[in-house]
């Protein structure tokens, strides 16, 4: 593993410096950072470069109080032109999925050849927002950083293994970062923007859930097909990493995307 920095952007990846070669670019969600897809980068068999940005303001890195969900999305598509990716394969999880629907507006978008999008649950409508982010925007700002608190606390002490394992993480997020993507991740959803663009934006393109996750729509809502990953909810790499990751690899290198 090695950590990497593009201009503001902390990168944690497999490779010791940034090239044009194929590449995946892995955006997680809320609450979570880098290192808990460690275990991704160890796997000698994805021969991709693989890149995985910090989330502002998480795995205790700096949050500034003007950014945004849209400015960092700038801060890919920068590294996308700069970089001179032509091949890349967005993956990203929950409210990380936000991010590569935004960059699909973005013009970098025209210069890439070859551009596939791997959504595991990411936000896409109102639904996605019901279980945290609906709730941590409902409160005062003041207010949420004891909800914050005992939030982390309700985690450290959950029975569910993945909740323990998500509350090693949250202790690393700054409280405001968590609070605003959060105000961000519903203002999103609700503005079925996500929806219209995921199905339009993307040819190429995978839904992907956990068997366990209830789901309010019907496979063709999405306008993809919906892979599963068996016996896991939202939190497949905390709750199965060998499941995770055998899923993870069939979807690169299988012929679903293809």
């Amino acid at each position: 593993m090695h950590s990497l920095k593009f201009i503001d952007l902390n990168i944690l990846s497999n490779r010791k410096s940034i090239s044009n070669s194929k590449t995946i670019i892995f955006l997680y969600g809320l609450g979570c950072c880098s290192e808990d897809f460690s275990f991704i980068l160890k796997f000698k068999r994805i021969n991709w470069q693989l890149l995985i940005p910090e989330l502002p303001g998480h795995n205790n890195s700096f949050y500034p109080e003007n950014m945004t969900l849209e400015k960092f999305a700038k801060q890919i598509s920068l590294l996308i032109k700069k970089k001179g990716f032509k091949d890349v394969i967005f993956f990203a999880h929950s409210v990380g999925g936000i991010i590569p629907i935004l960059i699909a507006n973005h013009s970098i978008m025209k210069n890439l050849s070859k551009k596939k999008f791997i959504n595991y649950e990411g936000n896409l409508t109102s639904f996605d927002t019901i279980t945290i982010t609906k709730k941590t925007a409902s409160y005062d700002k003041l207010e949420f950083k004891k909800k914050f608190e005992n939030l982390i606390k309700i985690c450290e002490n959950s029975k569910s293994c993945s909740l323990r394992m998500w509350s090693k993480s949250l202790k690393k997020t700054n409280v405001n970062a968590f609070y605003k993507i959060s105000k961000e991740a519903v203002f999103f959803s609700n503005s079925h923007k996500l929806l219209y663009r995921f199905r339009g934006g993307f040819k190429k393109k995978i839904y992907l859930s956990g068997s366990n996750t209830n789901f309010y729509f019907s496979e063709l809502f999405f306008g993809t097909i919906r892979y599963k990953i068996k016996n896991c909810g939202h939190f497949s790499f905390f709750e199965n990493s060998y499941e995770f990751l055998k899923n993870f690899s069939k979807l690169i290198y299988g012929r679903i995307l293809n």
